[in-house]
Formats: structure tokens, C-alpha cells, sequence
């Protein structure tokens, strides 16, 4: 990312202190500050979500740089993008035009780099950008050496698909395993970086920023997102508002410090959107998936690459998703990366979709293997290898120290987090890992925490708030239990 001036989409993976100067690493920033104290709006955005939301960090008075923002002459510059628009175009004359644009981009960033990485899965977002590469390769536009690269279990979907698609064009192939120890690492590493996100999202991402001999690394994350307007599974134009509900399911944050939160959280959600006039609520909703989700979550994860090894992630160009934002939401189907695949590399059709097994955009077909769809299983090495260690970081005092938290909650979930060997990670798992990540960065940058609330309605209202997540945590197991058998 830090190749590109122009690449706004995906942010920049900076802090800002209250002065404007900007840094690379959070770490950098709290050492020349005198106090550091917890931020709790940001607390309980990742609580809700998973990931901070709009520019906080989890200290007050540190933020990240904008979303559609760069650094010039010592100032952030920030920048419109570009609007949503209706225009209709056939799926044969959208691949046509995608595959020249995304050629571009490509070309740009290849541009003096002797050997790259490419992160190549099963799934359609990064076997687009591998047929591009391929296509520039077979017409002497790049050179130089390409190796794939994937991490997952080995009789998982994806590592067996992205091998496939390696050996098929000729190109070296590395895989990175994954193990309860690496999740553990993720969780050290999740905490030293600032606790921003759950650690289960690291996968084996360090390892590949540790790689030699790579001039960069090329990434195709925002596909789904751009190219095919998928979000989690969901279309653009399904999207539902991101603050529709209130996810603070576990009751981990104390209900007054809740409340106020909650308020400055929707006010940042507000003011964010003021920065972008006179866009429609679709528009809003996508933007907003972009600028939290995206930028908030996949882009800090993937810098822990980033800083070691230059990494792209394409489709984010103004051109590409300029193109792709101006045309009605109808446009952004499967059958555009179907017929993209066929005219730049057919071949790529024959392997399955890693999300079902089958080949793509036929859903009425069967599964072609019984390889596995998941390719991890962080959900039992959470619950059972790395319980010990999650329980201790969370139990510590770390946590209780900051004044924000719900200690009874802290407790009951310590004490009744499932210990069963699903493979799937859970809501009630990624927050456990946070926690223990959060602990982590709390005592490692000796954050401060709130002045203790003395109101004894405090105890009353957050007995009420754990009598309900114990209600709902029952009901969310049963009906995932049922939907991901196993």
C-alpha cells in the first residue's frame, strides 16, 4: 500500500496525534505522549462489530488517518470519491472494460519488481487478479518471477484450489500452516499493534511479511467487495444500515459507560457521513462497509504484511472502482467474473469456488470434492488449546483496571465460555481473543483506564444486561450449532 499516492480507497494505515503529526506504528506514537487512557467508544465499537469504527483508536487523543485521505507537505489532504451512478452496461462489455482497467493497475505496480507474492486462496477475488498477472505474463508485460501464496489447512478448499491454480500457470507455491501456536502468536501480535481488531484475522500474515526475495506482494481482498458488491455475503443493494442493531451482545461493557459510548458512536457514524454530501443511503451503506469494515479491519490486519513487504491490493485503484461504482447495482453480478475468467483464462472455470465446492456461478450443480470448506480451526484451538492462556490474560486485572467493563460479565464468561470442539470461530470466541489481545496492549503500553462510576444503579443495570447475553448466547449457540454442522 505504501507504493500508491493515489490508492484512497483502502486508507492508510497510519496514526495521528492531536497535533497532526502522523506515524507509522501506535507504539511510536504512545512513547512520546505522558498519558495514555483507554478510549471507550472505540472500546465498544469492536465489542459491536469487531473492528473500530471511523478514525478512533482504543487510546484517546490517537486517531487514524481519514479514509479517503493522504499525507502532503505535512498536512492530510482529504478527497471526494467518486459518486454511484445507474449506468447499465452488459456483463460481456463490463468484463471487457474491468479487464483493461485492472491490466492497468497491475502494470503500474509491477513496474520494477523482479519477483512478487500474489495471496492466492480458492476463492473468485484473488483467481480474477491470477488470470489478469497470468494474461500480462504470457504477453511480456511482466517478467519477473511469481510465487503463490495461501495459508489454511492442507485438506482445506482453499490451500488445495490455490495450488491448482499455481501449478497450472507454472508458478512457485508456498504454504503457510496454521496451529494453535500461530493463533496465540496472533493474538501477542493483535495486542502489540494496538488491539484494533480480533486476532483471529491475522492468519499466517506475519509469516509472509518475514519472506525474502519478494519485491512486494500482490492482494485481490477488495474483489468481492468492488468487483462483485458483496459484503459478508451480501449484496450492495441489501446492505442494511451498519448501526441497526445494537451487537453489544455479551454484556462486557458496563451499561453506563455503554450508553454514553454509544452516543458518541452514532455521532462519528454521523459526522463521517456529512464529510461525504449528497450521496444516496445505498451509497452511504457501501461507503460506510468501505471506510469501517474494510479499512478498519482487513487493511490493519494486512498491514502487519505491509510494513516489511510492499503489498497492493488491487481493485482499489479511482479507476476500477471508479468504473465499478458508476454502474447500477444490477451490474455488480457473478456472471461478470464468469465471463471475465472466460475470455482472460476459461481454464480457471474448472476449478470449484471454494465457498461451495462447486463450479462457479452454477449453483444447481453438486460439490466436486469433499475437501473442506473451513481452513482453520480457530474456533477449538481458542476454546481448548488456548484457553489457559485467553482465561489469564482476561482474568489478570488488565482489564478491570480500565473502569469500562461489566467485571461480573468478565467472570460469568470466563467461567462459562463453551469448551466443545466445534472448528468455527464464534461471536462469543472472537471476543474472548480480543480481550486477551486487548489485556495484552493495555499492560504492555500501561494504558489508563476511566475514574470509577460509584452510582449504585450501575450493579442493577448490568445484572439485567448479563441476564440477557446469557438468554442470547444460549439461543446463538443452537441455532449455529444447527446451521454449521460439522
Amino acid at each position: 500500500m505504501k507504493d500508491f499516492k493515489s490508492n484512497y480507497i483502502t486508507g492508510h494505515d497510519r496514526y495521528v496525534s492531536e497535533s497532526g503529526s502522523v506515524y507509522r506504528n501506535i507504539s511510536d506514537l504512545i512513547k512520546v505522549r505522558d498519558v495514555n487512557e483507554i478510549d471507550p467508544v472505540s472500546i465498544l465499537g469492536i465489542l459491536m462489530k469487531n473492528y473500530a469504527i471511523g478514525d478512533r483508536t482504543l487510546v484517546s487523543g490517537i486517531s487514524k488517518q481519514p479514509w479517503m485521505s493522504s499525507f502532503y507537505n505535512n498536512k492530510i489532504v482529504q478527497y471526494q470519491p467518486p459518486f454511484h451512478g445507474n449506468e447499465s452496461l452488459n456483463e460481456d462489455d463490463v468484463a471487457d472494460k474491468l479487464i483493461k482497467l485492472l491490466a492497468a493497475e497491475a502494470q503500474k505496480w509491477l513496474k520494477g519488481k523482479e519477483s512478487i507474492g500474489i495471496l492466492l486462496s480458492g476463492g473468485m477475488d484473488s483467481r480474477i487478479i491470477a488470470s489478469i498477472l497470468n494474461r500480462m505474463q504470457k504477453d511480456g508485460l511482466y517478467l519477473g518471477k511469481v510465487t503463490a501464496l495461501t495459508w489454511g489447512l492442507e485438506d482445506s478448499r482453499d490451500v488445495v484450489y490455490a495450488k491448482r491454480i499455481a501449478d497450472y500457470f507454472g508458478w512457485d507455491f508456498k504454504h503457510f500452516n496454521l496451529s494453535p501456536r500461530l493463533l496465540k502468536d496472533n493474538i501477542y501480535t493483535a495486542g502489540i499493534r494496538g488491539a484494533e481488531y480480533s486476532p483471529v484475522h491475522l492468519h499466517a500474515m506475519r509469516d509472509v511479511s518475514l519472506l525474502g526475495g519478494i519485491d512486494g506482494v500482490l492482494a485481490g481482498s477488495y474483489g468481492d467487495s468492488i468487483g462483485r458488491g458483496e459484503y459478508s455475503g451480501k449484496k450492495v443493494k441489501n446492505l442494511p444500515n451498519m448501526f441497526r442493531h445494537h451487537l453489544n451482545h455479551y454484556a462486557f461493557m458496563s451499561k453506563d459507560i455503554e450508553r454514553w459510548a454509544l452516543k458518541q458512536l452514532m455521532s462519528d457514524a454521523k459526522n463521517y457521513r456529512q464529510r461525504f454530501p449528497e450521496r444516496t443511503e445505498l451509497s452511504y451503506r457501501e461507503m460506510e462497509m468501505q471506510m469501517h469494515y474494510m479499512r478498519r479491519q482487513l487493511n490493519s490486519c494486512m498491514s502487519v504484511i505491509d510494513e516489511n513487504i510492499p503489498l497492493y491490493q488491487m481493485f482499489s485503484a479511482p479507476e476500477v472502482f471508479g468504473f465499478i461504482w458508476s454502474l447500477d447495482f444490477n451490474n455488480r453480478n457473478n456472471l461478470v467474473y464468469e465471463k471475465l475468467l472466460y475470455k482472460v483464462s476459461k481454464e480457471l472455470l474448472t476449478i470449484p469456488w471454494a465457498r461451495n465446492g462447486k463450479l462457479y456461478n452454477d449453483q444447481n450443480s453438486a460439490p466436486l470434492d469433499n475437501f473442506s470448506k473451513i481452513h482453520h480451526n480457530y474456533g477449538n484451538w481458542l476454546r481448548n488449546d488456548n484457553r489457559e492462556f485467553i482465561l489469564e490474560r482476561i482474568s489478570n486485572g488488565c482489564l478491570q483496571s480500565l473502569n469500562i467493563f461489566n467485571e461480573k460479565a468478565l467472570k460469568y464468561w470466563c467461567d462459562n465460555w463453551r469448551s466443545d470442539q466445534r472448528n468455527k470461530v464464534d461471536r462469543l470466541d472472537e471476543k474472548m481473543a480480543w480481550l486477551a489481545s486487548l489485556s495484552i496492549f493495555v499492560e504492555k503500553y500501561n494504558i489508563r483506564g476511566l475514574i470509577p462510576n460509584k452510582n449504585k444503579n450501575i450493579n442493577f443495570n448490568n445484572f439485567i444486561s448479563l441476564e440477557r447475553a446469557k438468554i442470547y448466547e444460549s439461543l446463538y449457540y443452537k441455532y449455529t450449532s444447527f446451521k454449521y454442522k460439522e
